[in-house]
């Protein structure tokens, strides 16, 4: 089979270089003739010369333009959703009294947090919601609101001296929904604030604190 191979290829290969050698002549070279001539005019030796120069100068700044573009558009874009998600994070959580003292924390036998304020000191909602429930009482809780605010979320506001919502209300942040007092089973004017999430109650404090970025300390 190879002594085949080189027999076909003994005979093809004149023949193939001889037909190479034509090409060249009738069409490479008398266009190497054309060009050449061609580029001894000045004016298009320029022109090309320029155009050369605008392309290699194109392709040096375009990326580096369009990469700061790019960077300018992303950065643009992540300050929006920080500022969103600032605002939105500012809309949806927040304390229940402008000032107060921490008076006592979360725990087995106390789940929720008190705050001491001053009697009558105004009381919003921490989320806004659906006012769910209202009582008045001397025992217990006292006058007390159980509001709920979706998502599985329900929050109570305890030991009012009056409430200022009727159930069933619409409340958001700019609601008062009652005023600190020391109804029920209490020692001083403060509000008790219990948060449900689903059936298990939670630690206030930690849950305002993780949407508000800051410690929960006393407020004056």
């Amino acid at each position: 089979m190879n002594q085949k191979f080189n027999q076909v290829k003994r005979f093809l290969e004149p023949k193939l270089n001889l037909l190479a050698s034509r090409i060249f002549t009738s069409v490479v070279k008398p266009f190497s003739r054309y060009s050449r001539q061609i580029f001894e005019f000045q004016k298009i030796k320029q022109a090309v010369g320029s155009l050369m120069v605008v392309s290699v100068l194109a392709m040096a700044v375009l990326p580096t333009s369009l990469s700061t573009a790019q960077a300018n558009i992303e950065t643009n874009q992540a300050q929006i959703e920080v500022d969103l998600a600032s605002l939105t994070t500012e809309q949806s959580v927040h304390l229940p009294l402008e000032t107060f003292k921490f008076s006592q924390g979360f725990s087995f036998f106390h789940p929720g947090i008190d705050l001491a304020a001053p009697k009558g000191t105004p009381t919003y909602p921490i989320m806004e919601g659906y006012v769910e429930e209202i009582e008045y009482s001397h025992w217990g809780y006292g006058n007390h609101i159980y509001i709920n605010h979706g998502n599985g979320f329900r929050s109570l506001y305890a030991h009012l001296s009056q409430i200022e919502v009727k159930k069933d209300e619409f409340v958001n942040r700019d609601s008062i929904i009652g005023l600190v007092g020391s109804s029920g089973w209490s020692s001083g004017p403060h509000l008790h604030l219990q948060i449900w999430e689903g059936e298990k109650l939670i630690n206030p404090k930690t849950f305002l604190e993780s949407y508000l970025g800051q410690k929960l300390a006393s407020v004056k």
